[in-house]
């Protein structure tokens, strides 16, 4: 046997180990036909080659017309999965849109963030945290996946939002230690908002994971509500301490600004999770200056003293919102420093939610956009007293 057909074959056998778990692993996790049929296309294109080397050492021609129809059926199962991936650009006149910071298009439609959709995305890294996170009970993991299955179900009827992308692909650059920092954002702007007219906005920083569309679609009912814009940047897996999280921020409200005026008097800041060590970097630079702060089941900066925070931010207010059963982040951490908060002079009001987990905003998610809703409706009608 030649060399290069004894390479051909450990090639085919290598293919198969490695595609067919691979493929048997989105069969079990998969939920849309994009991933089913993405995962059967996997399998097919792991076993054509080896099916078909074998049929060839046997002289087995059915075998090897075998393995040419599942080739033949992976590539159309592929490129069905190719052809329907959306490339995120929307109508200007559209609710939700994709955009960067520094005005360019940077969006890589067949990039791995975007060709799967968000949803199996999703049940992937709920299938690797239960196996690589102790804290993630399948308790957890069931009732999540129902969650977040109706979330994505909600939102996959709403043209806007299908066609707005996915912005998970900052996740796995991160993860490959490539370039994050695009300025990705979301804009979320009700029909009803008059774009010219200055208007409230909501700035929300997603936590670790990525800056999944589930939270920009949950807060958009906020947003229809209180006919206030939503402005929701990414920045890779959340870690926002990291170099440029702030400037991600202050870059995607300025952008932002240019395509539907912001009142910059009413911009209020919201952290969910990681996102609160975002929150505890505000006004740290040269930026807008924000209404109120809401820390929702927030990761709080350990390395900015609650003081100096405190300082940095009279006479603004701040809404603490965190579940009692909290294992990630206990209350009795976020309570101790909210009452540093107070000592240093800041106005905070604090609302534990007995019972619950760190995924407080999706076990509880009409109940915190009520207090959220409620809290920025406050908080735009209060006169803020000049800083002393």
């Amino acid at each position: 046997m030649s060399l290069p057909l004894v390479l051909l074959k450990a090639f085919a056998l290598l293919l198969a180990l490695f595609l067919g778990p691979l493929s048997m692993f989105g069969l079990c996790c998969m939920v849309t036909w994009q991933g089913l049929l993405l995962s059967a296309a996997i399998g097919a294109l792991g076993i054509g080659p080896l099916l078909y080397w074998i049929g060839d050492e046997r002289g087995s021609m059915p075998q090897m017309r075998l393995a040419k129809i599942l080739l033949a059926l992976s590539g159309v199962g592929i490129a069905l999965v190719l052809w329907q991936i959306p490339d995120a650009h929307t109508p200007r006149t559209a609710r939700i849109h994709s955009r960067y910071s520094d005005g360019g298009w940077h969006y890589s439609r067949f990039a791995p963030g975007s060709v799967l959709p968000e949803i199996d995305q999703i049940h992937l890294g709920y299938a690797v945290a239960s196996a690589l996170d102790p804290l993630f009970t399948q308790k957890q993991r069931r009732e999540l996946s129902a969650m977040t299955d109706a979330i994505y179900t909600e939102a996959g009827a709403d043209p806007d939002f299908t066609a707005a992308g996915s912005a998970l692909t900052s996740i796995y650059s991160e993860m490959s230690f490539g370039q994050f920092r695009d300025g990705h954002y979301y804009h979320y702007i009700p029909a009803k908002v008059d774009r010219t007219r200055p208007t409230p906005a909501l700035v929300f920083l997603h936590g670790s994971g990525g800056n999944f569309k589930a939270y920009i679609w949950l807060l958009s009912k906020l947003a229809d509500e209180l006919g206030i814009t939503v402005i929701a940047p990414t920045f890779g897996l959340g870690n926002w301490e990291k170099k440029g999280g702030y400037e991600a921020i202050t870059r995607a409200i300025a952008d932002a600004g240019k395509h539907a005026a912001i009142d910059p008097d009413h911009i209020h800041l919201m952290g969910l999770s990681n996102g609160g060590k975002g929150l505890c970097l505000a006004e740290s630079a040269e930026g807008p200056k924000f209404r109120s702060l809401i820390f929702l089941s927030a990761v709080l900066h350990t390395r900015i003293k609650s003081s100096e925070l405190a300082a940095r931010l009279q006479p603004r207010r701040v809404l603490i919102l965190s579940g009692g059963s909290d294992d990630r982040v206990p209350w009795e951490h976020v309570s101790g420093y909210a009452e540093k908060l107070k000592a240093g002079g800041l106005d905070v009001t604090s609302r534990r939610f007995d019972g619950e987990d760190h995924f407080l905003f999706f076990h509880q998610r009409a109940e915190v956009l009520k207090l959220v809703a409620g809290w920025i409706a406050a908080e735009s009608a209060a006169r803020i007293p000049p800083a002393p």
